[in-house]
């Protein structure tokens, strides 16, 4: 089976994890960092879990799962260690709403794939649900190649490209400008990002003089 790779903006959104143990407290901090209002369905909790929930991070009920629990989540993690109640989880959410189950590929919508971030920089590795330890390897294999340096560097693109945007006009050049930015030696120099900026700068000067 296909799948379809995408970034999901969940800030601000609902989602709801049943299960309180040490998977479920996994998926609620991710669920968190990407900005999710997130409640969490058990009768107990680890105690990573409810350092959460005693920071106010997440709303707990302390109950079993029953149909109904899952309101208007948009994402629904099940996340015990039954797999008759993940079951009941996958089967009862609603048409609209995402189900990972994590114990079963074929009852989820979506699987959460091995992460590496970089400020702005996100790269994600995903087997299918055949090897997630495999997805793992290579994602640690990948943070000695993408390091620590690629966060300034992603602040640096981000402003590039939108000054870029701004001051010049023609397409050709707009993309020629963007590209020569993701050399290497731009990474690598913080003097040379200096000088694009300076030069964008000095553009966006002579365009305003142009015009008045």
């Amino acid at each position: 089976m296909g799948t379809y790779p995408m970034m999901l903006n969940m800030k601000n959104k609902a989602a709801v994890v049943v299960g309180g143990g040490i998977i479920a407290y996994r998926k609620t901090l991710s669920l968190l960092q990407a900005g999710a209002h997130v409640t969490v369905i058990s009768p107990a909790l680890h105690s990573k879990m409810e350092e959460l929930f005693l920071n106010d991070q997440i709303t707990w009920k302390n109950k079993v799962y029953e149909p109904g629990d899952l309101q208007l989540a948009v994402v629904v993690i099940a996340a015990t260690n039954q797999s008759h109640v993940n079951e009941l989880v996958a089967s009862s959410a609603g048409e609209h709403q995402l189900v990972n189950v994590v114990d079963s590929q074929t009852l989820s919508d979506f699987q959460v794939p091995a992460k590496l971030e970089r400020g702005h920089l996100t790269i994600t590795v995903a087997t299918n649900g055949a090897s997630p330890t495999l997805a793992r390897v290579i994602r640690d294999e990948l943070f000695e190649k993408y390091d620590d340096s690629y966060k300034a560097y992603l602040d640096f693109l981000a402003l590039a490209r939108d000054r870029v945007k701004n001051t010049v006009v023609d397409e050709q050049t707009k993309l020629r400008l963007l590209k020569v930015v993701t050399d290497e030696t731009y990474r690598q120099s913080h003097n040379m990002q200096q000088v694009f900026l300076e030069m964008l700068g000095d553009f966006e000067k002579k365009s305003h003089h142009q015009l008045i």
